[in-house]
């Protein structure tokens, strides 16, 4: 080396090239973790935190190795973009778990507690298989609040019933509100479009004379609760033998008569409750 000459280091520049693979790379890491805590279901936390320390380490790992290169706009939009990825990763491989149509063997060991649901627990045998492979579980058993039409001895840890009469016919429980009834409504503001009837098509109803094509039913338009609440808020006066219908349309300030079904649910709630909450009711239409 000549005397006055200034020794010289190599630098090894990361180029925009270097940069693509490295996102590359860690895409793949960051699905495959996405696989991998796919196997813990019982820690949520994991299932959290493994992609989003890939993220978080590959952010921390362009911004070192590629401010040179790109701006820090652009490192950004980079780890903005791997989150995206990941994300999506994780919305496509749940709705394929999903599609899988889980049965009740698949399900029940998973829990600690089951919360057995409305509409068919006591006295329907449509939910009875499930029913059955839950109390063979060993699994607690709570079912939640419903009205029965019939005795059955099932050994349930908690039993929740919507009406005293229900109560009555199995003997044992607890009688609190329908669960709609503990809802928070929101307040909408629309124009009323006057007084309609509302009848089930199918099911529980007692108004056979009237063809089932002329049956009025928001269960058959309506398909999500909030689709129910907001139809009720344009109707000023509504009478309906759906109960849950007659209960948005309560809470919407529409005038509200509920009419009977086949058996005493309608009647029993509407004396518990809905009597006190301005509710009308009629024998007929």
């Amino acid at each position: 080396m000549a005397k006055n000459e200034v020794p010289t280091v190599k630098l090894r520049r990361t180029s925009a090239g270097n940069l693509r693979n490295f996102f590359f790379i860690f895409t793949v890491i960051g699905i495959a973790s996405i696989v991998i805590v796919r196997g813990f279901q019982d820690s949520l936390l994991l299932q959290m935190a493994l992609p989003g320390l890939v993220v978080l380490f590959y952010a921390i790992f362009i911004f070192n190795k590629g401010r040179n290169v790109l701006n820090l706009d652009q490192l950004g939009d980079s780890v903005y973009y791997l989150g995206f990825i990941l994300t999506l990763a994780a919305l496509i491989l749940a709705l394929y778990d999903l599609s899988d149509n889980p049965t009740a063997e698949d399900i029940i060991p998973k829990c600690h507690k089951l919360l057995l649901f409305a509409g068919g627990n006591v006295g329907y045998p449509k939910c009875a298989a499930i029913r059955k492979k839950a109390f063979e579980s060993g699994i607690p058993c709570w079912m939640l609040p419903q009205s029965v039409f019939k005795y059955e001895d099932l050994p349930f840890e908690r039993l929740y019933f919507r009406d005293s009469v229900s109560r009555d016919i199995i003997g044992k429980g607890e009688v609190v509100p329908d669960l709609a009834l503990g809802f928070d409504f929101p307040e909408i503001d629309c124009e009323k479009s006057g007084d309609e009837t509302f009848l089930r098509k199918t099911g529980e109803t007692v108004f056979h004379h009237v063809p089932p094509p002329q049956r009025k039913d928001p269960a058959f338009f309506c398909h999500t609760p909030q689709q129910y609440w907001e139809y009720a808020a344009t109707l000023s006066g509504v009478n309906t033998d759906r109960l849950h219908f007659a209960i948005c349309a309560l809470a919407m300030g529409a005038k509200t008569t509920l009419l009977p079904v086949y058996y005493h649910k309608n009647k029993s709630i509407f004396n518990e409750y809905l009597s006190d909450l301005g509710c009308l009711w009629s024998e007929s239409i």
